[in-house]
């Protein structure tokens, strides 16, 4: 390729924004050379040099229910070594398509390629349980989104061992466009000195159909975030500036280096967004720079296509709200824009009917840099998932992180509720979840029940499934250490029969004691305040038979779970009001409630968290580095999965997950033991 001479180019600290260069010839010859310039000033990037980029270079594509023929042609546009990801969010019968013409079209053309649903329940847990659940919503999916489609592209590409990522948009018409596209991208990176580079497309003309085929130069939304994106960069020099001409480049790539770095904007906020970042995070303008990027800089490069972009238009509706207020948002929250270009940002707003006087700017959801993932950790989670991404099937393909670092001498622990996560929330059966206990057991890795059971219930489970490690019992009420198990000395506040006793709860007498006093004065409030009917029952007050009844134990059980010491069991039914009066005055006698499920469960200040903490410093006491699994169901394991490593979350009875208020939690999708199963299929891996 051949483009004019490079201009000069505005400076902000370590970042280095070019002018937009205009590409003169789509082919310049080929020879030796890499990157030349003429006696005309012209820049000459020679075949060999980019080719070698494309070569290291992936290139995503983002679909949703485009024009299959559309699609096709796009992939005819990408160059043969480039490695083409598809991230589709398109039906299940589009989807199917979409795979079987990239399927096809590799096999036609010795390519290979990775098709991806961004709604791949694995995909999403990968990422949740490699430390990075940022693009993952509450149901357990990738959210839908373009940036977050991109995220997994920037991923996939750094996992398949590229040094560049390009984007694509699939709505494309001219497939000589696209290719064009990718070698100003090759000919970008050849042409800076970074490592920490990005290329951004202008195109030429962006023609519209208005009774006939008009070349319309500039895109209205383009004009807008171009003005102010330079607004901004203006305040922080002497000089005004024009130099962005790209703040909304669908167009674009970035070396690896760059892209796991940058901080994105959910939506359509992620192109100029992507540009605040780098402003932020290495211009020295809020908090100095990472060492060696201040060493090398950051290069933005902007080049202007001569193929026309024409793809499907899809309304000024779409332009607006979903594209120009994004990209103005982003702008108008960052700590960089002062009042003045604000009030700008909020007055163009307003005038284009983006939002109502009187409204606020809505606030875009940003998304963390992808470098917090763990890498290696992430390769091993969709290691079994990928052959079902790799087209054509069945092809060879190389995972390139290196994974040697991984130390397997840490010790894994196992901590785990119960009821309705290692036993069905029904029947109370463990049966599907047997094969993974045997297998944990013959790896020597201990389980350990976490539960709001009692001692005696939880003999009982222990002593079928030849378990022996430490229990937590009724909610952190007190951990059971079997003598001998640990070979350093540790405190504990009692010896019973076999078991050394680490108390956190008071005696089940006096938490009977505060409850009743709690409950009395709560009946007299609700009474006096006509707040509604209430009726409400604790294990202690019922037979063997009642609780069998309540719980669906047998007669055995049933009486085993009626013998309590650190806590008390409730079914409360009742009016809204008339519950809320009967918590606050349980939370008034410094007692606790949580709710697991079925039933509240009383406790005199303890928790599942803090035994779990205790136990786990005495495991790492005696064992060195320890890795803990906290699995579980519901509201009541939030404290249990807050204090270990990995946090593995089973769907309820219904098929869903509890809401948690808590980062990094892996959401298998399986109810009960059936999940705990699979959840320890993944811990595995690890």
């Amino acid at each position: 390729m051949r483009f004019e001479a490079i201009r000069p180019a505005d400076h902000i600290g370590p970042v280095k924004i070019h002018d937009v260069c205009h590409a003169l010839e789509l082919d310049s010859g080929s020879d030796a050379g890499a990157v030349s310039k003429d006696s005309a000033g012209t820049r000459r990037i020679s075949r060999e040099a980019y080719s070698n980029i494309e070569k290291k270079l992936a290139i995503v594509l983002p679909v949703k229910n485009e024009d299959l023929k559309v699609f096709e042609g796009v992939l005819s546009g990408i160059p043969h070594d480039c490695l083409m990801i598809v991230i589709s969010n398109s039906n299940t019968d589009y989807f199917k398509s979409e795979k079987d013409i990239v399927n096809r079209f590799c096999n036609v053309n010795k390519r290979q390629a990775l098709v991806i649903h961004q709604k791949d329940p694995d995909l999403a847990n990968a990422f949740s349980f490699s430390g990075y659940p940022d693009i993952v919503d509450e149901d357990g999916l990738i959210r839908s989104g373009k940036s977050e489609g991109m995220i997994i592209g920037i991923v996939m590409s750094r996992i398949m061992g590229r040094e560049y990522v390009g984007f694509i948009d699939t709505d494309n018409y001219v497939p000589g466009a696209v290719m064009e596209y990718v070698k100003h991208y090759a000919s970008g990176f050849s042409m800076v000195e970074s490592p920490y580079a990005m290329v951004r497309i202008l195109w030429r003309y962006k023609p519209k159909l208005i009774g006939e085929l008009y070349f319309k130069k500039w895109g209205r939304v383009s004009e807008v975030s171009n003005r102010f994106v330079n607004a901004l960069l203006s305040t922080k020099g002497r000089f005004e500036t024009e130099v962005i001409k790209t703040a909304n480049a669908g167009e674009h790539a970035m070396s690896l280096e760059l892209a796991m770095r940058l901080t994105y904007g959910s939506g359509y906020a992620v192109e100029t967004q992507e540009l605040i970042s780098i402003l932020e995070n290495f211009s020295g303008i809020l908090d100095p720079t990472e060492e060696k990027i201040a060493e090398q800089g950051v290069e933005v490069i902007q080049t202007e296509s001569i193929n026309p972009h024409l793809h499907a238009e899809k309304g000024a509706d779409h332009l607006l709200q979903e594209m120009l207020l994004p990209s103005l948002s982003v702008i108008y929250y960052s700590p960089l824009c002062e009042e003045q270009t604000k009030e700008m940002i909020k007055k163009q707003l307003i005038d284009m009917e983006c939002i109502k006087e009187g409204e606020e700017v809505p606030n875009i959801q940003l998304i963390a840099p992808p470098q917090n993932i763990d890498l290696s950790m992430f390769a091993d989670n969709i290691e079994n998932i990928m052959p079902r991404f790799v087209v054509p099937e069945k092809s060879i393909y190389r995972i390139a992180v290196d994974r040697s670092k991984k130390s397997d001498s840490a010790q894994k622990v196992v901590i785990t509720d119960l009821d309705g996560t290692l036993l069905d929330s029904q029947n109370y059966s463990y049966t599907q979840a047997l094969d993974a206990i045997r297998k944990l057991q013959g790896m020597d890795i201990p389980i350990v029940f976490c539960s709001s059971k009692t001692r005696f219930e939880q003999e009982v489970y222990r002593e079928e499934l030849s378990i022996n490690e430490p229990f937590i019992v009724e909610n952190g009420g007190a951990i059971y250490i079997p003598k001998d198990y640990f070979r350093l000395p540790f405190s504990y506040d009692k010896v019973e029969s076999d078991y050394m006793v680490i108390e956190f709860g008071i005696s089940y007498q006096e938490l009977r004691y505060k409850l009743k006093e709690a409950l009395d004065e709560a009946y007299s409030y609700i009474e006096a305040n006509n707040l509604g009917e209430l009726a409400l029952n604790s294990f202690g007050d019922m037979s063997v038979e009642d609780v069998a009844k309540v719980t669906g134990l047998g007669l055995k059980m049933a009486s085993l779970a009626k013998q309590r010491e650190y806590s008390e069991t409730l079914t409360i039914k009742g009016s809204k009001r008339a519950m809320e009066a009967v918590f606050e005055y349980i939370k008034k006698a410094g007692l606790l409630y949580t709710f697991g499920g079925r039933f509240y469960e009383i406790t005199g200040g303890n928790d599942k968290g803090k035994a779990v903490k205790v136990l786990l410093e005495l495991y790492k006491m005696n064992f060195g580095t320890v890795t803990s699994f906290g699995i579980g169901n519901s509201l009541n394991d939030l404290p249990l999965l807050a204090q270990t490593d990995f946090r593995m979350l089973v769907q309820g009875h219904d098929r869903r997950w509890s809401r948690m208020n808590i980062s990094d939690i892996y959401k298998v999708r399986g109810v009960g033991p059936d999940g705990w199963s699979k959840a320890i299929e993944m811990m595995l891996t690890k």
